[in-house]
C-alpha cells in the first residue's frame, strides 16, 4: 500500500484544540504533534530524544511535517526541546487520544475489513494501567489509564483516563462508546463484572465474557455451587517461557436462578503451572458469558484476554520505560502514553511482531516513521 492509500494522521491530529495564546506562536500544534509521534515511532522516550530527532531531521522530512518555514534562511525550522516539552504539557490529552484512535480505527478497518465468514469475532480487551513514574511516593495518585485493544491485531481502539483503578467501572461505557461494537466480544477482568455493563453491551450488539470474583459474592456463590464435578471439561497443555501450564475449561448453560443480564453459560476455569525451578501455581477462575460457544473456544477467548498485557502494557513498560519515565507535568504523561499506543499499533499493523526490533528499523531513517504514519 502506498503512502497516498493511507489516511492522513495530520488530518486528524489537525482538530485537536491548541491551548496556546495565538500571539507568538512559531510552531502549529499539529506539526508539533506529527514531530512527536514520528520520533516516538523511532523510539524517542522523552522530550529530549524527540527534539533531537525533529533537530536531525532532513529537510524534506520538516516538510512533510509541517515544520516551520524560516522566510529570512529558506529553511524548515523544528521546534526546540523546550517548545515540545511545554506545548506537550499543556495540550488536551483527551483530543489527542481521540485522534490518534480515529486514525488506528480508520486504518485497522482499511487494512483489515471484518470478514463474517473468516474466522471467531472480533475480541476487544478492555484493562486499566497505572503510569508508576506520575505516582506520589508512597505509591498514591498517579495517572490511571483506560484502555480497549484488539486482540487479533494488538492495535489500540480508544483510550481515556480515570480517576484511579477503582474509576475504571465509570469509565468503562464512555471508554467503549468510541468503538464499533458490532458482534465483537468484549473481555475485561471481574472489576467490570457487572449488570449495567452487561446490559449495555448487549445494547451494542456485543457479546462479554467476565470473570467472578468476590466483588460478586452472591453471583460468584451461585456459581460455585453449580455441579462442576459431574461435568466434563476442555483440557489443553502449553510449554515455554520456562514453564508448563495445563488449563481445564468447563461450561454449563446458566440456570434460572443465576440473574445476571443476558447469560448463556457459566464456566469454571483451572490452571496448574510448573515451573522450570520445581515451584507449582494453581488457580480456579469462575466466569460467566453472553457467549453460547464450545469451552476450546471460550478457553482462547479468556487466553486472548492477556494481549492487552502482553502486546500493549509490557511493551509500554519494558521497551518504552514508562513506568521509569520521568515525565510527569501536566498532561505530558498521558500524550506520551498515547504516542506509545500509536507507534506499537502502527507497528503491529505493519506487520512488525518485534516492537524493539520495529523501532530500531524506524530509527536508521528519518522517512520511514512518516510512511508508518501515513503523513505524505
Amino acid at each position: 500500500m502506498s503512502d497516498v492509500d493511507l489516511f492522513d494522521l495530520g488530518d486528524h491530529l489537525a482538530v485537536v484544540p491548541d491551548p496556546r495564546e495565538r500571539r507568538g506562536v512559531r510552531h502549529r500544534l499539529c506539526s508539533i504533534l506529527m514531530i512527536a509521534a514520528a520520533a516516538v515511532c523511532a523510539g524517542a522516550r522523552s522530550f529530549t530524544a524527540i527534539g533531537e530527532w525533529a533537530a536531525d531531521a532532513p529537510q524534506q522530512v520538516l516538510a512533510r511535517l509541517a515544520a516551520r518555514l524560516d522566510p529570512h534562511r529558506g529553511r524548515y525550522v523544528p521546534p526546540d526541546e523546550a517548545t515540545l516539552r511545554r506545548t506537550l504539557q499543556r495540550v488536551d490529552a483527551e483530543a489527542v487520544d481521540a485522534a490518534i484512535c480515529a486514525w488506528l480505527q480508520e486504518r485497522l478497518a482499511r487494512e483489515n475489513p471484518p470478514r463474517p465468514d473468516e474466522g471467531p469475532a472480533v475480541q476487544i480487551a478492555v484493562d486499566g494501567k497505572t503510569l508508576r513514574g506520575t505516582c506520589r511516593p508512597d505509591g498514591g495518585g498517579g495517572v490511571h489509564l483506560l484502555a480497549a485493544l484488539d486482540c487479533g491485531t494488538g492495535t489500540v481502539l480508544a483510550q481515556t483516563q480515570t480517576a484511579s483503578k477503582g474509576g475504571e467501572v465509570a469509565g468503562f461505557i464512555p471508554l467503549l462508546e468510541r468503538i464499533d461494537l458490532s458482534g465483537a466480544v468484549v473481555t475485561a477482568d471481574a472489576l467490570h463484572t457487572t449488570a449495567d455493563h452487561a446490559r449495555y453491551l448487549h445494547t451494542r450488539d456485543a457479546d462479554y465474557i467476565f470473570i467472578v470474583k468476590e466483588n460478586r459474592r452472591y453471583l460468584r456463590s451461585k456459581l460455585t455451587s453449580l455441579p462442576w464435578p459431574a461435568t466434563p471439561g476442555h483440557t489443553s497443555t502449553d510449554l515455554g517461557r520456562g514453564r508448563s501450564e495445563h488449563r481445564a475449561i468447563q461450561t454449563l448453560p446458566v440456570p434460572e436462578g443465576v440473574r445476571f443480564p443476558h447469560a448463556a453459560q457459566a464456566f469454571r476455569l483451572y490452571r496448574h503451572v510448573t515451573h522450570t525451578t520445581g515451584k507449582t501455581h494453581t488457580e480456579t477462575v469462575l466466569g460467566i458469558t453472553s457467549l453460547a460457544t464450545t469451552p476450546p473456544q471460550l478457553a482462547q477467548h479468556i487466553r486472548d484476554h492477556w494481549h492487552i498485557e502482553n502486546k500493549l502494557h509490557w511493551v509500554r513498560d519494558v521497551t518504552y520505560g514508562e513506568d521509569t519515565s520521568r515525565i510527569r507535568t501536566g498532561t505530558a504523561p498521558r500524550v506520551m502514553a498515547g504516542l506509545r499506543n500509536l507507534a506499537t499499533s502502527a507497528l503491529r499493523l505493519a506487520g512488525h511482531t518485534n516492537i524493539a526490533a520495529g523501532l530500531r528499523h524506524h530509527a536508521r531513517n528519518h522517512t520511514r516513521p512518516l510512511t508508518l504514519l501515513g503523513i505524505t
